[in-house]
């Protein structure tokens, strides 16, 4: 069975989520209120995954997350709230949150991203792999402003029916979006990609996707 924490500043949606997660055979192993509460329960319990709301007062969820990650990288945590502010949105990204769930809480998605998490299948580490990048993607399109973000999200949508995802795998439908649309200025946005993706720089796959932008 699967083991879980569930983090949040309300009680009354602790346990609300936590009774919608045992009815889902997801057994809750503990049960905290604060960012601070949530790296102390993942440290003594170690569950396969940690839900997190990110807006608590004194620790938040950024801070909750910053511990986890430290303590392991590759912890899953899954991120609830129901809306964020673009600097907000950005920060989280750093912190590679496994998944992002928007409240109000649908279980069906619930249960599809813990199975796809704590249950990878073999090409799971491609799925990691692909999951970071397109995170320091989305980071860098952010840093330039919404509005730039979304021209390049639906300009890949209209031009190759793809999703800012798919670049992980067709890196030059992203080289030639940005190059036709920022001109001279894509050697600053290639240089904002790299700097995003500098943890994940020596994987080969990602050496590899780096070189086609760099073209």
């Amino acid at each position: 069975m699967i083991r879980a924490v569930v983090v949040d500043d309300d009680k009354d949606t602790v346990t609300a989520f936590s009774e919608i997660l045992g009815s889902n055979d997801i057994e809750v192993v503990g049960k905290g209120y604060n960012g601070q509460e949530a790296a102390f329960l993942y440290q003594k319990l170690k569950p396969d995954v940690i839900f997190l709301d990110i807006i608590m007062p004194v620790y938040d969820g950024f801070y909750g997350l910053t511990k986890i990650r430290e303590m392991n990288p590759e912890a899953i945590v899954i991120i609830t709230t129901s809306q964020m502010s673009i600097n907000a949105q950005i920060a989280l990204n750093k912190l590679n949150p496994s998944a992002i769930i928007k409240e109000p809480i649908d279980v069906n998605e619930i249960m599809g991203i813990v199975n796809r998490l704590c249950a990878p299948s073999i090409d799971s580490e491609d799925t990691m792999k692909k999951t970071m990048v397109t995170l320091a993607l989305k980071n860098s399109l952010l840093e330039l402003g919404i509005q730039d973000y979304d021209k390049v999200v639906s300009l890949l949508q209209k031009n190759y029916s793809c999703k800012l995802e798919d670049c992980y795998e067709n890196p030059v439908y992203l080289r030639h979006i940005l190059k036709d649309l920022y001109g001279n200025s894509y050697p600053d946005i290639l240089n904002s990609i790299v700097e995003n993706m500098k943890d994940i720089s020596s994987v080969e796959s990602v050496k590899d996707f780096l070189q086609v932008l760099k073209i």
